[in-house]
């Protein structure tokens, strides 16, 4: 894993301070959330490339490779990327061995990503946020 340029590092905060982003990031943990539930959700999480899913439709590459490269804290140089593959380092090891390395999105994946990204599960059950999903879609204001 490549150690991002650090003068283009975003935080964390950062990354919630801009909306348009957020907004997007809440779109995937909401839909690898509902993907079970929800034909639309599992259709976008399905398009995804990237084993943390963390890729188009959700974001450019340019916004991925930011969401990556965020920095957790700035009290220490994590970044979250890495944050996300240690928190999940078990499940990975267990998979590796069997093939499928790519998490289960409800199960693996929305309990990390409401911690690492300090999601409250309010924030994407939210009527408004809900509406405005299915209103305008996951890359839109």
């Amino acid at each position: 894993m490549a150690t991002p340029d650090t003068k283009a590092t975003k935080s964390l905060a950062e990354l919630r301070d801009d909306q348009v982003l957020w907004y997007k990031i809440c779109v995937l943990v909401y839909d690898l959330r509902n993907m079970t539930k929800d034909k639309a959700c599992e259709d976008r999480t399905l398009q995804t490339t990237d084993e943390l899913y963390i890729s188009a439709p959700y974001f450019s590459a340019d916004e991925a490779a930011t969401i990556k490269s965020a920095t957790v804290s700035d009290n220490d140089n994590a970044f979250l990327e890495q944050t996300i593959t240690s928190n999940l380092q078990n499940f990975f090891e267990k998979r590796r061995a069997s093939g499928d390395c790519r998490p289960c999105g409800p199960h693996d994946m929305v309990p990390v990503y409401l911690e690492c990204f300090g999601i409250d599960r309010a924030e994407i059950e939210n009527e408004k946020f809900v509406s405005r999903l299915r209103r305008s879609g996951p890359g839109t204001k």
